[in-house]
């Protein structure tokens, strides 16, 4: 190699390709190529302490924004109950009709559920 002390190898374990132009992760302070240089690529144990820290930086207002992204990334399942518009953190399938469902509506009962063709509906 005409340069060998040019460049670095990616830390990123199943990589260690040599880049001219490595990227030093901000929160682990490993060098990486344009492939791994993300948090996410190379699964950097440290991402969440500067999350937390941009989180602690923004204004009240950006905060709540942040807030309210992250939120939505988190509650992903819907209620399939009609006009139920909440969502939650863990899937709640029921076991009969295999529908997703909120706290509130999980028990066949409360969601109405139409197991087969017939209705279940509360004895007496």
């Amino acid at each position: 190699m005409e340069f060998p002390d040019l460049g670095k190898h990616c830390s990123e374990k199943t990589c260690k390709q040599l880049d001219f132009l490595p990227v030093k992760c901000d929160a682990c302070k490993q060098d990486f190529c344009k492939d791994h240089f993300t948090y996410a690529a190379h699964k950097c144990p440290f991402a969440f302490q500067k999350v937390i820290h941009s989180f602690e930086t923004l204004s009240p207002k950006k905060e709540r924004l942040v807030e309210v992204t992250l939120l939505s990334q988190i509650f992903t399942y819907r209620c399939s109950k009609e006009g139920c518009k909440k969502k939650e953190m863990l899937q709640m399938a029921c076991a009969q009709c295999h529908s997703n469902f909120c706290i509130q509506h999980r028990h066949p009962l409360d969601h109405s559920c139409r197991h087969g063709s017939r209705p279940t509906v509360k004895a007496g």
